[in-house]
């Protein structure tokens, strides 16, 4: 092979590395677009949403303990870790998420822990939510910039026709 083909052949992989780069990249963008989309409208159909930005995740724990057991739940500067009745069990397994409404109806509620991180919800960030009522907001939907819990899961040709609708949509506008 010439020294002028292995040059154009080498061009020509880079080139076509570049693209398959930026184009998952643009594939990662649209899908994070569609799951935001999703969670939206899952929390719309619950009786009490919360839309929040800079959240403030306040860990619940025992307190009123005496040598007979704790009595009371508290977080630090959290109302809602009080509404839990178990204190013993279930106290230590919630956070209260606290911030900025941005939308909905409230600007903290209660949930599992195992969600907060399923989501992905750090400090500081946005959320989206919807429950039954704030202290009852882990048998419903919980999404952030990091994932969403309770959104319906998607098959991958549901995912690829979504896709799709959303790329053919962006060129209508």
């Amino acid at each position: 092979m010439t020294k002028r083909k292995k040059v154009i052949w080498s061009i020509s992989i880079i080139f076509v590395v570049v693209i398959m780069f930026f184009s998952g990249i643009g594939i990662n963008k649209i899908n994070k677009q569609i799951e935001r989309n999703m969670a939206v409208d899952a929390a719309g159909a619950m009786p009490y949403q919360i839309g929040l930005t800079g959240a403030r995740v306040i860990q619940c724990a025992p307190s009123c303990c005496s040598a007979a057991g704790c009595r009371c739940c508290a977080g630090m500067g959290g109302v809602l870790c009080a509404t839990i009745m178990d204190v013993e069990t279930r106290c230590p397994m919630y956070q209260e998420v606290q911030g900025t409404p941005a939308g909905g109806m409230g600007m903290n509620a209660l949930f599992l822990q195992t969600s907060v991180m399923q989501a992905g919800l750090s400090p500081g960030g946005q959320l989206i939510a919807g429950g039954m009522s704030p202290p009852l907001m882990d048998t419903g939907v919980l999404a952030s910039a990091g994932g969403c819990v309770g959104c319906v899961a998607r098959s991958t040709p549901t995912k690829i026709k979504d896709f799709f609708k959303y790329v053919i949509a962006s060129f209508k506008d």
